[in-house]
């Protein structure tokens, strides 16, 4: 009898704990404050965002994307040329044909279902990891045909460019990080393609990711602050609330690029996003300025980063401060030693009785002449995409 009367008292007790911390007012107070950039309160996010399915293009692209095995090495040459601050290309390991991909996705728009909640499913998680490995699949068939100054590598650029838009409009966090790291892919390999640089190159640099970043950051706020009103509404999550939302004030009016922010309390720490996110408007930069170089302009030397700016000494571009960011992060240097005038691929080209396949990185047999009927296996170029 004792020993129930004293789970009692604990419980009793227990419950008077949690009520005396319990604050309804200022989680109410924390969740009515309007956040930066006309994002609003977090009263006005929706609940569920509005319904959307998958369209036939993202059913056949998941389908695809599904059917490519994890290649390690592929995903080693990526990372490792994207950090090569050298115009020159390295050899590619065997690559997988990704034409259908790369087609499908300059010729049709992708649509995707829309999750609720913050994103943290299977679903969500798994056409991530499937997205990424589309992603960095085309990124390396870019660099194969760079590597043999094929202009036609900025058509798998541009599939990855169109494949990022796609995630627009999804408000979780996850989907936008990926839609970050693609973005970064493009740009960190594209100073290496052949000159001139299409025009939806220009929409790529002029797109900011910080302002869908914090859309999804307010989301998720919005998510956490909804469950925890519901369930136990205290003065510590509207205080950590708070503390989030301040953060997001401090990023829409941060101007330098080398930022290091504090973590957030509520959902998972993004301080190394914020950081990548602001460093990816230097990268940016860092594109455009090798592009000009190699096309015979000068550079801009202002940047919209308050904290550095632009030098050329020689064949070198440079920025005036470096932004190391933490692993597994692998970005673009900041420091680029460009040669315009030197050959870029001295060694690059097929021996003359070769020709190399382009999408997997293969040499084959080469035809002595044009009208010469190819081998069954033959590589044959793929259609111009349309712009």
């Amino acid at each position: 009898m004792k020993k129930v009367l004293a789970v009692i008292v604990v419980l009793a007790l227990v419950v008077w704990v949690l009520s005396w911390f319990r604050n309804e007012e200022a989680v109410a107070a924390s969740g009515s404050q309007p956040w930066p950039g006309g994002l609003g309160t977090l009263e006005s996010v929706p609940e569920r965002p509005a319904p959307q399915e998958n369209n036939d293009a993202a059913v056949r692209l998941t389908a695809l994307g599904g059917a490519l095995p994890a290649n390690k090495a592929l995903d080693e040459y990526v990372g490792r040329e994207i950090e090569r601050g050298e115009l020159t290309i390295g050899a590619p390991p065997p690559l997988t044909d990704v034409s259908a991909i790369r087609e499908l996705l300059l010729r049709e728009p992708v649509v995707w279902k829309r999750f609720d909640g913050i994103g943290g499913d299977d679903d969500t998680q798994t056409r991530r990891s499937m997205l990424m490995r589309v992603a960095r699949a085309l990124v390396a068939a870019a660099l194969a045909k760079g590597r043999a100054d094929d202009a036609a590598a900025w058509d798998e650029l541009h599939a990855v460019w169109r494949l990022a838009r796609s995630l627009d409009g999804h408000p979780q966090m996850l989907v936008q990080t990926a839609a970050l790291s693609m973005a970064r892919m493009v740009n960190a390999v594209a100073w290496k393609m052949p000159l001139p640089p299409p025009a939806w190159l220009g929409e790529l640099q002029a797109r900011d990711s910080v302002r869908p970043l914090l859309e999804a950051f307010h989301h998720q706020t919005a998510s956490y602050w909804r469950d925890g009103a519901r369930l136990f509404p205290t003065k510590w999550l509207g205080d950590s609330v708070e503390h989030d939302r301040r953060i997001a004030e401090e990023l829409f009016r941060t101007t330098a690029c080398d930022v290091n922010v504090r973590s957030n309390e509520v959902g998972v720490d993004l301080s190394l996003v914020w950081r990548r996110a602001f460093r990816y408007r230097a990268e940016r930069e860092a594109t455009a300025n090798a592009l000009r170089v190699r096309e015979g302009k000068p550079v801009e030397a202002k940047s919209v980063c308050s904290d550095g700016s632009w030098t050329l000494d020689g064949t070198t571009l440079r920025f005036s401060r470096a932004i190391p960011t933490a692993p597994p992060d692998r970005p673009m240097p900041l420091l680029l030693r460009i040669e315009p005038q030197a050959p870029r691929f001295p060694s690059r080209a097929a021996p003359p009785h070769l020709d190399e396949n382009h999408d997997t990185g293969e040499l084959r047999p080469a035809r002595r002449n044009r009208n010469e009927k190819l081998p069954r296996k033959e590589w044959k170029p793929a259609a111009a995409a349309e712009q």
